[in-house]
């Protein structure tokens, strides 16, 4: 894990954008990774692999920039999609 990496940045902004700590694990493209205290291991890993990704996100904010960020590769999730949906749902509707 490196210390001060994208990911560890990208967590924090989700953090406060959300009002709570994200419920996957995080992977950027640096190889940072950032993960809630509450992590099982095993836990589904978002994984954003390029800067680019994030550009998508910004101008095209839910579910349509999610699905062109995996359909692209550019966004990923490495365990079990479903449940990674899931706990980001449920973060994101609970907030």
């Amino acid at each position: 894990m490196t210390a001060g990496g994208a990911a560890q940045h990208l967590s924090a902004l989700l953090t406060d954008l959300l009002g709570t700590p994200l419920p996957v694990r995080l992977r950027a493209w640096d190889g940072s990774e950032s993960a809630p205290g509450d992590s099982a291991p095993g836990a589904p890993v978002l994984v954003v692999r390029s800067r680019r990704a994030l550009r998508r996100l910004l101008w095209q904010p839910g579910e349509l920039g999610l699905a062109e960020g995996y359909i692209t590769g550019d966004l990923d999730v490495d365990g079990d999609l479903a449940d990674a949906l899931r706990a980001v749902w449920r973060t994101v509707r609970t907030g």
